[in-house]
């Protein structure tokens, strides 16, 4: 048997059609030769492409969005002996008839959508990366930081935001430490303080420490508590740029869209 060639090509990227052949060829043992051809816009790029691909068995898988292109490289594939498989063209017909409106038949739509997930993956692994004071050195490069005594949600909220897309460093107060040099030599008004009643956050510890088992501790301390708060409280009030956030009793939507209304203005949202 020749070798079989599967040329996948796109108004886009290609990385929809590259992503459902792997999937699919994971059922075949067949030995075969995948070239992706991106951008194509063309009737004469789609037939200088199945031209330069006239050997062997050719299998074109596409994606593109115009019904024109798709009408086109159906036919100039059955021209050059290759089967074709429109990927996106039955979906669109079926979604179309279901929403009863036509398509906006604009390429590279998907691509920004990849963008903007693999942008979130990115600010995802930087809150990791920056989380509980890791990586101070780099903290000029957050859009967001977040100070607070333990448990006043920075970790969950670092994440949260960076989910919108935010890069998010978060460091922790800690009662007679100085907080690192770094904090001061960044742009202040990328910070925001963390603020939380005290009760409330006797509670959190006390339910963190039974999580870990541990029955002994200053940390749930409510008098301890009011200390911390006290302390962080002046470190905000030395600093006014900086806007404080009280985290308690809400959810982290709402804390989100605090911290980024306060950075960036109201109706800026998530």
């Amino acid at each position: 048997m020749g070798s079989y060639n599967i040329l996948i090509v796109s108004d886009g990227t290609g990385e929809t059609a590259n992503r459902m052949l792997k999937a699919a060829m994971l059922q075949f043992r067949e030995d075969i030769v995948i070239s992706r051809h991106s951008n194509i816009r063309t009737e004469g790029q789609i037939r200088e492409i199945l031209q330069e691909a006239s050997n062997g068995r050719i299998l074109v898988v596409h994606t593109f969005v115009t019904p024109e292109l798709r009408d086109f490289i159906r036919t100039a594939a059955e021209e050059e002996g290759a089967q074709c498989i429109d990927l996106i063209g039955p979906i669109m017909g079926n979604l179309s008839s279901f929403f009863e409106t036509s398509p906006e038949a604009e390429p590279g739509l998907l691509h920004r959508v990849d963008a903007e997930y693999f942008a979130r993956i990115d600010a995802i692994e930087y809150a990791i990366r920056h989380d509980d004071g890791r990586s101070v050195n780099e903290i000029d490069t957050a859009n967001i930081v977040l100070l607070g005594v333990s448990r006043t949600s920075k970790t969950p909220l670092s994440i949260y935001l960076a989910q919108e897309g935010q890069t998010v460093a978060n460091i922790p107060i800690v009662q007679g430490i100085r907080i690192p040099d770094e904090i001061f030599q960044i742009d202040q008004e990328k910070i925001v303080g963390l603020s939380i009643d005290p009760e409330r956050l006797a509670v959190i510890r006390r339910a963190r420490l039974l999580q870990l088992g541990v029955t002994d501790s200053s940390y749930a301390d409510l008098a301890r508590i009011k200390e911390e708060l006290s302390y962080a409280h002046t470190m905000f009030i030395q600093n006014p740029t900086w806007p404080v956030i009280d985290v308690t009793g809400k959810s982290l939507e709402e804390l989100a869209h605090e911290v980024l209304d306060s950075l960036f203005g109201k109706g800026r949202g998530l």
